[in-house]
């Protein structure tokens, strides 16, 4: 049997880095990956979901492969980085590297970010099958959180 293979897509569906340039964007990086087949060869890149505040379009699955990117990207896995991208300094003989701007000090952006995050559902945890209760019987502070995070009340 002749089984049919769809080639992996390399940000097709995605923005490039220059169509983002000056874009308030909140860049949720979900992984680092190393060993990406390139026609350059193995590449490494941050994987990242992105919200562009200036045009409401979401992304998921975006690759960055900008050295300066990745590098600033690289620690914040699992976090809402709130930035804008642009253009640093070219070296001799090198186009300006694209690089994070933060917008953290920003008002308006922070504001802005607040509202759209205020303003998407939040995805529902689905609950633990038993709180497990500390030795002398009682619900532990930290158990207590996430039942009050759940919704759910102490026995």
């Amino acid at each position: 049997m002749r089984m049919t293979f769809s080639a992996p897509s390399m940000n097709e569906s995605g923005p490039k880095v220059a169509d983002l340039a000056g874009q308030l964007l909140i860049i949720t990086p979900t992984e680092y990956k190393t060993g990406i087949k390139t026609i350059h060869g193995d590449a490494e890149a941050v994987e990242v979901s992105l919200v562009n505040l200036d045009t409401n379009k979401s992304y998921e699955s975006v690759l960055f492969f900008n050295v300066a990117l990745r590098s600033a990207l690289k620690q914040k896995i699992g976090q809402k980085v709130l930035a804008r991208i642009g253009q640093g300094t070219a070296k001799p003989g090198k186009s300006a590297p694209w690089i994070l701007l933060d917008a953290t000090t920003d008002a308006a952006a922070l504001a802005k970010a607040n509202a759209f995050l205020a303003s998407t559902p939040t995805p529902t945890a689905t609950a633990p099958a038993a709180a497990v209760p500390a030795a002398n019987g009682t619900i532990t502070p930290e158990v207590a959180a996430l039942l009050a995070q759940l919704g759910a009340t102490k026995a």
